[in-house]
This record gives structure tokens, C-alpha cells and sequence, in this order.
């Protein structure tokens, strides 16, 4: 297998200035892997873990990252995914689609006090869960290279919470409402009107939002839980099927014809049904990208939650990816305690799956008030001393600004693209140094 290192048109002239990754030595056990995977055609699987917040989830910087690896090195599958969707976030959609009878509950490991009493905040760094009894979830592949052989379903409890199916001949769902909605308030509307809209208390909005008054103004957030409800389907038209193996917090389906759709329902009766994350991958040798983005987490938000390093040997990870800064920045969050959260997080990473490499990206550069923000710059000059982990420098590459978003704090689309493609144009050219120093040596 030859590798090729891709660059988008766009950013050909500054891609090769920011190739260098710092204390690529780290990274050398990813690359001996990384050669058997294209010397041996037996070697399988390279996995690798990409942890992050909002800019991970958004597809277009992880789709580049994925695409342009997978490109050089092989399509082994598309790895980690979760259903996104129901809180109307991330572009997952031009990847799944997913759609079910039951209303579900969905929300992030930095906002618990939203959540239902026992819902848990596994691997995908969210928390999804449904109370419905008859319930199916489905997932289609929307994008035919990422059909899949095999599927691993992810979740915490015993006996395993659920059960794979297929459809016998065509099978439909129409969608329950949702269980959890954000609302923007409109100019003029007030605390009462919007709860006569849900059909709620404006009291339980107030509660769940934590505000004491019902004064109300435009453009502020509100969630708002409803009643869950579920959508008769006829069960009897999904034949289930079994999964070859199962061990703590993971249940995998294996099948020799590619597959574009799936369906989850509850293996028993349980006062909820909590789904941590499904993984996708085909029969071809190749890289399989695990992208786990939460909007609005920090590290100390995964370090909260102990489930998520439980679950994080599921993925087999043979190199983590960790970029985070971009939320403490905006929270005014020290250099000191920004790295003491990090560090943190490594710790608890090497921890859970000892001697895997870290990489870590600085956060991008963004604006604060109108000003270059200045906490994602003391991040970045303090992450570039660091010497127990690699480093790409993402700050200096997106220094510029362009592609910048309204709110400044995001990218518009090309903007993640072109770091996307740079990053892992990084990676690409320090694996093929490795290649030619170890020639070098023999």
C-alpha cells in the first residue's frame, strides 16, 4: 500500500509550514502499526481515538481528518458514531440517520442537571436514554462506502440493555416527539406562553433552567423537558438477531453481506434504556477514525464521568487524539488549571489503556470580547514546553482567522476542512519520515 499525502488547493501553501509535530517520538508505536498495516495484509485494524468538544462533533473537521487518512492508509470502517441527531446538532446526518418510535432524552456530560436520575455519560461523552418499553431505534447508512460488517453496541448494565434487528420486507417509523427541546426566545414571547406551547408548568421551566424570575429575554436559551411518548409500531416486523459476542459494556454483530441498516430494541423490560455509542466497521484492512465531540465540554467534564474511560478499551485505540481549550477559554480558565485538567485526562486515558500514544492539538485561535483570545494563546505556549506527549500546533495554523465563524469562536465549514486536511497531512508526513529513518537504519 503506497501512501499518499493529500492537500486541499486551498491550503497547499501553508500546509507543509505546519507539518511539524512536537516530540513525534511518542508517536512511533502508532507508526510501527501503521507499517505492518501496510506490509501485512492480515494486520487488520489501526483505531484511532479522537476525544474533543463541539469542533470534533462538527463532521467537517473530523470527516477531513477521517477522509484524508483513510484515503492513504484504507478504509477499515467508519468507527464511533452516536445519534446526535436528536438534539438538532452536528451534521452526523450525511453519515446515519437515525429515527424511532420512542421519545428520548439526550444530553451532555457538562449539563448533568438536566438529565434523568440514572442516566449515564459513557463514551460518547452524552447521555441518551428513553424510559418506553416498546421501543426501536433505527440506524441507516446514508453514505455508501461506510456500510458495515460488523457493529458494536456500546452501553453500561446487565443483563445487556439491548437487542439488534433487522426489518422483515418494509418496515417504517414514524418519529416520537422529542423528550428534551431548546428553545430560543423570541422577541415578545414570555415564560407562560412558551409553557402552554410545550404543555409544561412555566414553574418546571424555571426549575429545570435554574432562573428565579419568570422575566424572560430574546435570544436566551431555555430547556424545556415534555412528557415522553411513544408511537405504536408493530414489532412484530423486526426479527431479531444475535450478537456473536459480548462482554462488559459492549455487544458486537458480525455478518459477511455489507449492511445500510440496523435496528436497536430493548433486550428487557428496565426503567431505562441508557445507549453510550455504536461503532461501524467493514471486512477491509485500514484505518477506522473514532470522533467523540461533546458541545461545550471541557476536560474536566470527561474526567467527571468514570464510565467514559471504562469504555474507552472497547475501541481498541491505538492512538488518542485529544483536543480540547476552546470551552475553559471562554471561561476565562487559567493556563494552570487548563494543563491540570489535561494532564488529568492523559492520566486517566493511559490509565484506562496503558501505553497507547497521546497527540495532542492546541486549541484553535478565536476571538474574546472582539480580541484575539488570549487564554487559547497561553494554552498553546504552554502545551508547546510539554514533553510527555506529542503536539500539533492548530493555533498557529488558524492564527489568521480565516474561515472564522459570526460567533467567532467556530469555523465555517472550509475553515475545519482546511485544518482537518492540514492535521492529518501532519501526521501523514512524520509517518513518512518515521518509514525513512528506520530504512536509514537497517
Amino acid at each position: 500500500m503506497r501512501i499518499r499525502v493529500l492537500m486541499f488547493f486551498c491550503s497547499i501553501m501553508v500546509i507543509s509550514s505546519y507539518g511539524e509535530i512536537l516530540n513525534a517520538n511518542h508517536l512511533f508505536p502508532f507508526f510501527e502499526k501503521l507499517t505492518h498495516l501496510e506490509k501485512d495484509k492480515a494486520a487488520g485494524k489501526v483505531n484511532v481515538v479522537h476525544i474533543g468538544d463541539s469542533h470534533v462533533q462538527t463532521n467537517s473537521f473530523s470527516g477531513s481528518i477521517r477522509s484524508t487518512l483513510q484515503q492513504s492508509l484504507g478504509n477499515g470502517g467508519y468507527g464511533f458514531t452516536f445519534p446526535y441527531y436528536f438534539q438538532n446538532k452536528g451534521l452526523e446526518g450525511k453519515t446515519f440517520r437515525f429515527s424511532s418510535n420512542a421519545s428520548w432524552q439526550i444530553c451532555r456530560n457538562n449539563m448533568p442537571y438536566i438529565c434523568a436520575l440514572d442516566a449515564e455519560f459513557g463514551l460518547s461523552g452524552y447521555g441518551f436514554t428513553t424510559s418506553m418499553e416498546n421501543f426501536a431505534l433505527k440506524i441507516e447508512v446514508i453514505d455508501a462506502q461506510y456500510k458495515f460488517n460488523t457493529m458494536k453496541v456500546i452501553a453500561a448494565g446487565e443483563p445487556f440493555p439491548f437487542k439488534i434487528a433487522e426489518a422483515i420486507g418494509k418496515f417504517e417509523i414514524k418519529n416520537a416527539p422529542p423528550f428534551f427541546n431548546i428553545h430560543v426566545v423570541k422577541q415578545g414571547e414570555t415564560l407562560a406562553g412558551i409553557a402552554k406551547k410545550y404543555g409544561v408548568s412555566a414553574n418546571s421551566i424555571m426549575e429545570m433552567n435554574k432562573i428565579d424570575s419568570s422575566a424572560i429575554s430574546a435570544d436566551s436559551v431555555l430547556h424545556i423537558h415534555v412528557e415522553a411518548k411513544t408511537v405504536d409500531i408493530n414489532m412484530s416486523r423486526l426479527k431479531p438477531l444475535k450478537f456473536q459476542q459480548s462482554e462488559r459494556h459492549v455487544a458486537t454483530y458480525r455478518q459477511k453481506k455489507t449492511a445500510s441498516e440496523i435496528y436497536l430494541i430493548p433486550t428487557v423490560k428496565r426503567q431505562l434504556h441508557n445507549l453510550n455509542g455504536l461503532v461501524f466497521e467493514n471486512d477491509r484492512r485500514g484505518i477506522i477514525y473514532h470522533g467523540i465531540g461533546s458541545i461545550g465540554s471541557m476536560a474536566s467534564h470527561f474526567n467527571a464521568t468514570p464510565l467514559f474511560f471504562e469504555q474507552l478499551h472497547v475501541l481498541s485505540p491505538d492512538l488518542f487524539i485529544v483536543s480540547l481549550g476552546t470551552n475553559e477559554s471562554f471561561s476565562l480558565m487559567p493556563a494552570e488549571e487548563y494543563m491540570s485538567n489535561l494532564n488529568r485526562l492523559i492520566a486517566n486515558i493511559r490509565n484506562a489503556c496503558p501505553g497507547v500514544p497521546v497527540l495532542v492539538t492546541t486549541p484553535p485561535a478565536s476571538l474574546l470580547k472582539g480580541e484575539p483570545n488570549i487564554y487559547v494563546k497561553e494554552y498553546t505556549d504552554t502545551l508547546m514546553k510539554a514533553s510527555d506527549f506529542a503536539v500539533w500546533n492548530l493555533h498557529s495554523f488558524t492564527d489568521g482567522l480565516m474561515h472564522i465563524s459570526g460567533d467567532k469562536m467556530h469555523y465555517t465549514r472550509q475553515g475545519y476542512i482546511n485544518q482537518g486536511t492540514a492535521f492529518a497531512t501532519a501526521i501523514l508526513q512524520n509517518y513518512e519520515q518515521y518509514k525513512q529513518s528506520q530504512k536509514s537504519k537497517e
